[in-house]
């Protein structure tokens, strides 16, 4: 009994981080964030080459969903394990073993059913059911979960590609590109994973660069505070206040930067 409670209040955290982190709008989950920091302060120490800036990002987000599959697998494993009887052989009807248990809990969410095992009665069958739907939806947001992000991250780059072509102190910098980096802001906030893929290319890399338009030589006064206006609503900086900001901002890119040591 007392597995079964532990299973249902581990399954209701990671419903909540998925379904938060997925449909939240800008709202964090329990898990999710602290998933991402944990896997991107390990790919930091990973050698200085191309490949880890290609790849952390992509990185970042399998962890995300790896962790959602472990996490509710073990949810369903030990809400089963509530019954010794939960889960028995369909040739003997010999109840199973915890193992035996994770690997039918891991089969219905894949939904490729149950495997080699069965539910014993009604309210297991039921449990079963439950099981395989949690894992069609956990599967479906996930994936629409990593298109939002990659959208995300394909429109920032383009932004900043464009912030190439008006760069601060001419007029299309104001009429042009602060407008697009408000919608990219607004998606950053929704998707704030997006912010852990870096690229190659230095000028390519989202915090770094918003750090470089920002302190531009010829950004004017005025540019930098409409600039500023966007930027406090990214994940982290929205109840910074200006006399604090620029040192607030700073930490806050060299968060999400791979070589901090270095900007």
């Amino acid at each position: 009994m007392i597995s079964a409670i532990l299973g249902i209040f581990l399954l209701l955290v990671v419903t909540a981080d998925v379904v938060m982190s997925t449909l939240g709008v800008g709202a964090n989950g329990p898990l999710a964030p602290r998933v991402a920091r944990g896997t991107f302060h390990i790919i930091r120490f990973f050698p200085k080459q191309d490949w880890v800036h290609r790849t952390c990002g992509p990185l970042v987000v399998v962890s995300i969903g790896a962790a959602w599959i472990v996490l509710m697998c073990l949810s369903w494993t030990l809400i089963l394990s509530g019954s010794t009887g939960s889960v028995v052989s369909p040739a003997s009807s010999v109840p199973t073993n915890i193992v035996e248990k994770a690997i039918y809990a891991g089969h219905l969410l894949s939904t490729l059913g149950g495997g080699n095992y069965e539910s014993s009665g009604l309210v297991w069958g039921a449990v079963s059911a439950l099981i395989g739907i949690s894992g069609m939806v956990v599967l479906t947001l996930s994936v629409s979960f990593v298109y939002s992000t990659t959208q995300a991250v394909s429109a920032g780059r383009a932004i900043l590609a464009l912030s190439d072509i008006h760069q601060p102190g001419t007029d299309q910098f104001s009429r042009v590109l602060l407008p697009q980096f408000a919608t990219l802001v607004a998606q950053i906030k929704a998707i704030p994973f997006a912010l852990y893929f870096s690229s190659v290319r230095e000028e390519r890399r989202l915090p770094q660069k918003l750090a470089q338009l920002r302190s531009h030589p010829q950004i004017s006064e005025q540019d930098r505070k409409n600039l500023d206006i966007l930027l406090r609503e990214l994940p982290g900086l929205e109840h910074v206040s200006q006399d604090i900001f620029d040192d607030a901002f700073a930490d806050w890119a060299k968060e999400y930067t791979l070589r901090p040591e270095e900007s």
